[in-house]
């Protein structure tokens, strides 16, 4: 913190990470133990975000300002939290849920059913255009028995229906006179976790203190700190100097913050893959044979190797983590011979430059990244280079993210991933009703396969385990043989955190490191 921006911003043009690096008897500078004297935590967020309603868009504040019926343990299995039992009929279509008495939202309200009701109606409220309106589609009726008990009716059964009552309950009198999209709570919000919402310096950092009458464990760290640093190389100095104390890291960042003397890393598995999307509303990807192709002439292994420095696998399934992981699929094995093959086949002729013609249109494409995300770029970069071997012309633009749409991008390094339910991250990705153009769903690539929106459907309302695996392993072969993506790799999140914090509790994380904070309210200082 001593450091000025100006010498911060001099340092990163003229030298890499490693030389800047000061000697080991320097790394402990005052920064580093100001946090635990504080009792506080300082993370460096990748990005800021829009607002902080969970219905309405993803962040990683969920698991300190908000609480579900259910949670995610560190086995990310569904269990109780607000709720204190669920029980389930028969038919697999009714359920009665009793919730805890002693849930306070941060105002001090109690929480009650009615907040539930109104969660879940606001999520299947069209005007309010939630991405997780999918996940309760198949909700019938609500019923309130009394303030702590009511039923669910659904439908059909719907077997993911534990895991997506784990969404965060807002409080109904919040919204009281205002419109969801544009209510003061998205700025300032109210929910029931652990930590309460103190104050956002926007495009600086955003504060969030302990809520003492938190219903479950107390949390022991005062105050959260998120500190807005989409540069990886700038999270990486400031992690080093002391200025925050956790940090997402880049692959090759890790072996020199190892070295330092104030900092642990933790290597982490997870679910999260990167991988090329096709836009289908592109006539290029509308030929399954070219992604094919594509998908051959990607060299994963360098990737991995290359850019990920290990920390990854290479991946060729969105559900290749998941225990209804398909192996017997095509993975796509790196192979230009066979890339070429097929491109011949299709009409695709090698001319005296050295790219691929047909019809008189060139075989080329561009390739979107965010430019924040070097792992990103790195990999369009390096994937572009090599689809030269099979006559593909391939830019990369690595843009901000606020000049990017996603939809309108001819291919994006796209990072996803799951360690939940078969159908978290699969329905909502590619189902042809989620494209973003008509939902809130993710499919930003348009993908529409009659074969895979019918298996998604039948995933969801499948109740024997033994079936609903059989459903999830046709879904990837299917994938497979008209394939989204190119998949790449699933990367291993590294986080570099100061040593003097104990109590985190490692479990499979989802996209872009997420669950890591998952239970920050027993995080510690150890001289606390």
């Amino acid at each position: 913190m001593k450091k000025s921006s100006l010498f911060i911003l001099l340092m990163i043009v003229a030298i890499s990470l490693v030389g800047c690096a000061s000697s080991q008897g320097e790394e402990k500078q005052p920064a580093a133990a100001s946090s635990s004297q504080a009792n506080e935590l300082i993370f460096a967020s990748e990005s800021e975000f829009a607002g902080l309603n969970p219905l309405l868009e993803e962040t990683n504040l969920d698991a300190f300002l908000f609480r579900g019926l259910m949670r995610f343990d560190e086995h990310n299995v569904p269990v109780n939290d607000i709720a204190q039992s669920i029980k389930i009929s028969d038919d697999q279509m009714t359920y009665t849920i009793t919730i805890q008495q002693d849930v306070t939202f941060h105002d001090g309200q109690a929480l009650t059913v009615d907040d539930i009701i109104f969660t879940i109606d606001s999520i299947l409220d069209d005007e309010n255009g939630s991405y997780l309106k999918s996940d309760f589609n198949h909700v019938a009726s609500m019923n309130k028995i009394n303030d702590t008990t009511m039923t669910i009716q659904l439908d059909e059964p719907f077997t993911p229906m534990l895991d997506k009552l784990t969404v965060p309950i807002l409080p109904k009198h919040a919204f009281e006179g205002q419109e969801m999209r544009t209510a003061s709570f998205n700025q300032q919000p109210i929910g029931a976790g652990p930590y309460m919402f103190e104050q956002w310096d926007k495009g600086t950092s955003l504060t969030l203190k302990a809520y003492p009458a938190f219903f479950g464990t107390k949390a022991s760290i005062e105050k959260v700190i998120f500190k807005f640093i989409p540069d990886s190389n700038v999270r990486a100095l400031q992690l080093k100097s002391g200025e925050v104390d956790i940090a997402l890291l880049d692959p090759n960042q890790v072996e020199e913050l190892s070295k330092v003397e104030h900092l642990k890393m933790y290597e982490v598995e997870s679910a999260d893959y990167r991988g090329l999307l096709f836009n289908m509303k592109f006539p290029i990807w509308q030929d399954v044979t070219i992604r094919k192709a594509i998908s051959y002439a990607t060299d994963r292994a360098g990737i991995v190797k290359g850019i990920l420095h290990g920390y990854g696998t290479e991946a060729y399934s969105p559900l290749q983590k998941h225990a209804f992981a398909n192996s017997t699929i095509e993975q796509y094995s790196y192979d230009v011979k066979k890339a070429n093959e097929l491109l011949e086949q299709a009409g695709w002729t090698l001319k005296d430059d050295g790219f691929r013609y047909k019809d008189g249109q060139k075989l080329a494409f561009t390739i979107t990244a965010p430019i924040t995300d070097t792992v990103r770029v790195n990999m369009a970069n390096y994937a572009a280079e090599g689809y030269k071997a099979v006559g593909a012309d391939v830019n990369v633009a690595a843009l901000d993210w606020n000049n990017i749409v996603i939809e309108d991008s001819e291919a994006f390094m796209v990072g996803w991933g799951s360690p939940y339910d078969a159908d978290h991250h699969t329905y909502s990705l590619f189902h042809s009703g989620e494209s973003s153009h008509t939902s809130a769903g993710y499919n930003y690539g348009s993908y529409a396969n009659a074969k895979v929106d019918a298996l998604l459907e039948e995933g969801r309302t499948t109740v024997d385990p033994e079936k609903r695996k059989e459903v999830y392993m046709a879904l990837q072969e299917e994938l497979a043989q008209d394939p989204p993506f190119a998949y790449f790799a699933y990367v291993d999140a590294v986080y570099g955190i100061n040593e003097q914090i104990h109590g985190v509790k490692e479990r499979i994380l989802g996209h872009h490191g997420a669950g890591f904070l998952w239970n920050v309210e027993e995080w510690k200082w150890n001289d606390r």
